[in-house]
């Protein structure tokens, strides 16, 4: 079920366009990583699809509802969580989470144990009766997020989350993430910080200038910037026997040997990795390490930053 969708979205400041007639669209449970430098347009856009920040030109449909008609029924379905943003100091924990729940119509009754879910969740269960102005940077953005949940929104729109996180708060930030994904959640987390969403986004947009450069699920901007798949194979011992097993396989290019370490090329599908592997076996070569070498985040990002041409405008339109 599509969740989210922009048609040549805009975003005028005088002379200086901020997004340039941005196209694209989200499915339900899917994580959207916006990835860019700095300037880049990613607050603009999260501004916009969160009903703050009217477009100059295009609109968008968002969890059913028409972004310039039914801006009020927006925000009863998203979650919006901005780059910086405070809590109330002065109240504690529960506190400001039963603001937040009464702000949004949670009915009374529901209030409390929607608040303990939410706070198990975040693994903050024990900061429950702490004033927010104690807790740690992590523990804000937790509480942050804990602030959206209270009241179930469908879509999370989450601009820079894990700015000045240390390592732990990170992985504790994404497993929360991961696990709202699992429940039917649809994200749209933006970072200039690559790492941050490595391995864990199931689609991407590359932004640059106003303007989404790339877009689509992870494995076909993998496919479309590395069509060739690498694999590397280490075996125990007799390399050269191995070279010349892999040499029998038409779809197969040795491209270096170093040692025990083999590195192919393929151009096909997984079945021809499991057919070189079924060969190695049988000949009595012994296979200690055969796996597929994968770009992450920040190799497709410097690859997409480095290409002359675009990719195609069937794929750089995907989802539109």
């Amino acid at each position: 079920m599509q969740v989210l969708q922009t048609q040549r979205l805009r975003k005028e400041f005088g002379p200086l366009v901020a997004v340039q007639d941005v196209s694209f669209s989200v499915e339900q449970g899917q994580v959207m990583g916006l990835i860019g430098p700095n300037g880049a347009g990613k607050t603009t856009l999260l501004r916009m699809l969160a009903t703050l920040l009217p477009p100059t030109d295009g609109t968008a449909v968002i969890c059913g509802a028409d972004l310039y008609r039914q801006p009020l029924e927006i925000r009863k379905r998203i979650g919006y969580l901005p780059d910086f943003f405070n809590l109330y100091n002065d109240l504690t924990v529960f506190e400001c989470l039963d603001f937040s729940a009464r702000a949004y119509g949670v009915p009374e009754k529901k209030i409390v144990d929607r608040i303990d879910r939410v706070l198990e969740c975040v693994d903050l269960t024990d900061k429950k009766d702490i004033l927010c102005r104690h807790l740690s940077r992590g523990m804000v953005q937790r509480i942050g997020l804990a602030f959206l949940m209270v009241h179930d929104p469908d879509l999370y729109l989450l601009d820079e989350p894990a700015s000045g996180l240390d390592p732990i708060a990170r992985i504790s930030l994404r497993n929360i993430l991961k696990r709202l994904s699992g429940e039917g959640k649809t994200i749209l987390i933006s970072s200039h910080v690559l790492s941050e969403l490595s391995g864990f986004c199931t689609h991407i947009a590359i932004m640059d200038k106003g303007v989404i450069k790339k877009f689509g699920s992870v494995e076909q901007i993998q496919t479309m910037l590395n069509p060739e798949r690498i694999v590397r194979v280490v075996v125990l011992d007799e390399p050269q026997k191995a070279v010349s097993l892999l040499q029998s396989i038409p779809d197969a290019v040795l491209k270096d040997c170093s040692g025990n370490t083999l590195r192919l090329t393929f151009t096909k599908g997984p079945e021809t990795i499991a057919r070189l592997n079924a060969l190695l076996v049988s000949e009595g070569v012994q296979v200690i390490e055969l796996t597929e070498e994968k770009k992450d985040l920040e190799d497709l990002f410097v690859a997409i930053s480095s290409e002359e041409e675009s990719l195609p405008h069937s794929f750089a339109n995907a989802g539109s």
